[in-house]
């Protein structure tokens, strides 16, 4: 009664007799056959008082191990012959998937074991091959993402990161409210972010606003779908720019200088491109003496150390503010990369100050990426880049040791 029991509960053979128990070369086998009043017609679905046997089979199933012991399932089954339709068919084998040779249990415990392993572990635990077990989790992922709601979407971020080398790159979509990845695609163009876009749109989600860089791509995508949606610029890539600024001015200045005010910049770049108060009192004092020497260069650093206030601002009138004299001094200031810098932050005015209005950035994507770097790392690469995006979509509930 015991391994009755068992087949019911654990293998899903409910509608089963148990006719023995056979150990050879280190396996179970459980010998079954199907219950005579569990019996009806594949066809018409006729009773079993409607059913005559006419002929025999057997099949082999896979079933979940025991520990390290396999375990199968012998099928003693029948032909069945309907006095009402007349037909002739095998009798129905409900727990097992169309022409499988495994239980559904079997599968269902494949898929589990891959939340907390490697798929190549989980495929040699249950001793089939790497490519069933990845293809049953692929099946299942799939499965579990059309059921994926974005009608309640509100607040999205948008950024791309590299797949591979030569400049290869995936355009990631996160729902910020959950941390859910809703989308990825290869390319940084807008076509790689229009289709979903038009996807949340007939799913009739109710998007407040979007974070992302100043990519034109991005932009465009999202006024071609979304004319009215709030973009919010995000801070991390608004500083970059600065940084960037100060670095190209920096490299200006010391093909210019000689002797000692030369080698006073010489090694400076991270000392100008880190903030303030991140200095040590080593690196404070380098940065005085580059002062005292180049103060051109020291008022760029400290205009690239007031952008960061923006973002302190207390309400968007007073960040408006904070923006116009900020752009006002850089535009005075003589420098070219500078000049640049206003330029883009007056043209992008809105997407700015509407951070105040929904206090989102691209930050939980930022911190995303570097757990599709492990993913990919400990995957030592993904071959099937659909299966990768599957993944992504399901990163924030899985266990980053096991990537599989």
């Amino acid at each position: 009664m015991v391994t009755t029991s068992y087949l019911y509960h654990a293998l899903g053979l409910i509608h089963h007799l148990l006719l023995r128990t056979e150990f050879r070369g280190g396996a179970v086998y459980y010998h079954v056959a199907r219950k005579r009043e569990e019996r009806f017609c594949a066809c018409c679905g006729a009773p079993w008082w409607e059913v005559v046997l006419a002929g025999a089979f057997t099949r082999v199933f896979r079933a979940i191990p025991v520990g390290r012991r396999p375990q199968f399932v012998v099928l003693h089954g029948h032909e069945q012959r309907c006095r009402r339709c007349g037909s002739t068919l095998r009798e129905p084998i409900d727990f097992a998937k169309g022409k499988r040779r495994r239980l559904r249990a079997f599968d269902r415990f494949a898929v589990d074991m891959c939340g907390i392993a490697p798929i190549k572990q989980v495929a040699r635990f249950l001793g089939v091959g790497w490519d069933l077990v990845k293809d049953l989790f692929k099946q299942h992922l799939e499965n579990k993402l059309l059921r994926r709601k974005l009608g309640p979407v509100r607040y999205i971020a948008v950024d791309e990161f590299s797949i591979r080398k030569r400049h290869q790159y995936m355009t990631v979509v996160l729902d910020l409210e959950t941390g859910q990845i809703l989308h990825a695609h290869e390319g940084r163009d807008a076509q790689a972010l229009i289709p979903f876009l038009e996807k949340l749109k007939r799913r009739g989600a109710k998007l407040q606003a979007v974070a992302m860089d100043m990519s034109p791509a991005y932009l465009q995508a999202v006024r071609a779908v979304f004319p009215d949606l709030d973009i919010v610029h995000d801070p991390y890539h608004v500083v970059a720019l600065a940084n960037r600024a100060i670095d190209e001015t920096r490299r200006d200045m010391y093909r210019d200088l000689k002797g000692q005010e030369q080698k006073v910049i010489k090694g400076s770049r991270f000392l100008l491109l880190r903030a303030l108060d991140k200095l040590g009192p080593t690196s404070i004092s380098r940065l005085t003496d580059l002062m005292e020497v180049n103060l051109p260069l020291y008022q760029a650093y400290l205009l690239k150390k007031d952008l960061r206030m923006f973002w302190n601002s207390p309400n968007p009138w007073a960040a408006e503010v904070f923006l116009n004299s900020w752009i006002r001094q850089a535009s005075a200031l003589g420098n070219k990369y500078f000049a640049k810098l206003a330029d883009t932050l007056d043209s992008h005015r809105p997407g700015l100050l509407a951070y105040f209005k929904h206090r989102i950035t691209t930050g939980p994507l930022e911190g995303l990426n570097n757990k599709i770097k492990v993913l990919k790392r400990q995957a030592y690469g993904f071959r099937d880049n659909e299966y990768f995006k599957l993944r992504l979509y399901f990163l924030h509930d899985s266990i980053p040791a096991f990537a599989g």
